[in-house]
């Protein structure tokens, strides 16, 4: 198998992880996360990526930003201030959908939480790298 089909049996089977595990604790505000960095990944998917995923499952794996974003704002409603990577991920949907006011919302929110691991020092890189981009 290449490696864009690993890519994406393994997709279909985090999505299935993800589901299970939100019906069995939907308040738990880590799956909607990953469930939102699932869903923001496959809406970037390439054509290529698309095709080879309909040709060997008969339907590619499909999900929208808005649906990335509807799962990352769920995250905030089960618990405000979650991470600052989830920030940088709203950041990103709202800048995808051409919302830049409350893209820059979430970015001056996520550049004014500490960074306190290793991905939240990540998350601070690709800040530095999204505020240009929306006029900051």
């Amino acid at each position: 198998m290449t490696q864009v089909q690993n890519k994406i049996k393994n997709g279909y089977i985090f999505k299935d992880h993800l589901d299970k595990a939100i019906e069995l604790k939907p308040q738990d505000p880590l799956s909607y996360y990953l469930l939102g960095r699932w869903c923001y990944a496959v809406a970037q998917l390439s054509w290529i990526e698309r095709k080879v995923a309909a040709t060997l499952f008969g339907d590619p794996p499909s999900a929208t930003v808005q649906d990335a974003l509807s799962n990352f704002l769920k995250v905030e409603d089960i618990q405000p201030g979650y991470s600052k990577v989830n920030y940088v991920f709203l950041t990103k949907c709202y800048k995808d959908l051409g919302q830049r006011e409350k893209a820059r919302k979430m970015c001056e929110a996520a550049c004014s939480m500490n960074a306190v691991s290793k991905e939240d020092e990540d998350a601070q890189k690709e800040l530095d790298v999204l505020r240009p981009a929306l006029g900051m």
